[in-house]
């Protein structure tokens, strides 16, 4: 039987290990002082990708409208509002939505409206979130 003998130290030495390190530091601050993602401003060209996107943002998460307009009727008319009129009006505007997005994925190649141009305000379902 054949015994593979262990090696007790290891491949690299503490220069190579210390030489790799600052490379990896290196590249990953300047990476990151390279990217700027601008996050405030809104985005001014529209193209097919993008409402192929926001057709599939529409369709899968709706749904987060019902909890958007119940937050929003409740800050700004009270508790009683929230489920009288925020639940019913975001339950509306789910169901929108979804159609709105089924229309998007459908027609995204499409330039319709002008400039593919979102069709409902907000663009996104979580834009009108107001914790």
């Amino acid at each position: 039987m054949k015994r593979i003998a262990r090696c007790h130290g290891s491949r690299y030495s503490p220069g190579m290990k210390a030489k790799l390190l600052t490379i990896l530091l290196l590249t990953f601050t300047l990476g990151a002082a390279l990217a700027t993602a601008g996050t405030d401003d809104p985005p001014t060209n529209h193209n097919a990708l993008r409402k192929l996107g926001r057709g599939f943002a529409n369709v899968l998460f709706g749904f987060i409208e019902i909890p958007n307009q119940y937050t929003k009727a409740v800050s700004e008319h009270g508790g009683s509002a929230g489920v009288t009129y925020g639940v019913p009006k975001g339950f509306a505007r789910w169901i929108g939505r979804e159609f709105v997005g089924v229309f998007e994925i459908v027609t995204f190649p499409i330039p319709a409206p002008a400039g593919y141009k979102p069709v409902m305000k907000p663009e996104f379902p979580n834009e009108d979130y107001e914790p």
